[in-house]
């Protein structure tokens, strides 16, 4: 669904399809700048006033080349899920507390990628985790692998994405996270939305968004 939205960078209210479009038309000859309204225009749709627009802007996406290396990640709605509220609430709170909770993806183009949590998680995570084991690097944990490629979506709109998989029995993931499939596209180069599905007996079912961009601090 396209709203009416006022651009930071010309006041002008377009809807957020138009919006992505002159930020990627932006990023031909500014980059810098169209990357940074971008994360910008996330930041403003994980108020939960604005949330119902995530959907139009996922659809606007493409699947993207993978990143090479870390990304710096924004929680944006997690929900149709007790694990997952849960999660998206204590990701929220950390974040006000001092910065504990999830900081990104790391993502290898072998295939391979990662999920990693602040160092200051480790309590909370061995309580909540007892029995999984977070890696250590360069003060951040880590943990929570994936394999990724790119595929069609078997959510609705079914558009190529880049997907990552966490169902593989060697990663050992826990709570629901085999049963988890994050998705993620392309806004503008090194930004990306993404949004993550959970299996149950009949299919995937959307529950929640969340931001990525590349390199951390953009």
């Amino acid at each position: 669904m396209s709203v009416a939205v006022t651009t930071r960078a010309s006041k002008v209210p377009v809807s957020d399809q138009a919006y992505v479009d002159s930020l990627r038309k932006m990023h031909v000859t500014q980059p810098s700048k169209a990357k940074a309204l971008a994360w910008e225009l996330f930041q403003e749709l994980q108020k939960p006033a604005q949330q119902y627009r995530l959907a139009g802007v996922f659809a606007e996406g493409s699947a993207p080349e993978s990143p090479d290396g870390d990304c710096e990640g924004i929680n944006m709605n997690l929900y149709g899920n007790p694990v997952l509220r849960g999660l998206d609430y204590l990701i929220r709170l950390g974040r006000m507390l001092g910065g504990m909770g999830w900081a990104g993806k790391t993502f290898n183009t072998d295939g391979t990628g990662y999920n990693r949590l602040t160092g200051s998680t480790k309590i909370a995570a061995m309580a909540v985790m007892p029995h999984y084991k977070l890696r250590k690097i360069n003060g951040e944990l880590i943990g929570f692998d994936f394999y990724h490629c790119i595929d069609n979506s078997p959510v609705a709109p079914n558009i190529p994405v880049r997907s990552l998989n966490y169902a593989s029995p060697e990663h050992n993931n826990p709570l629901i996270l085999p049963k988890t499939r994050d998705e993620i596209v392309e806004i503008v180069p090194d930004v990306f939305l993404g949004r993550v599905l959970i299996r149950d007996d009949f299919g995937w079912n959307l529950s929640g968004y969340f931001g990525l961009r590349y390199p951390v601090g953009g």
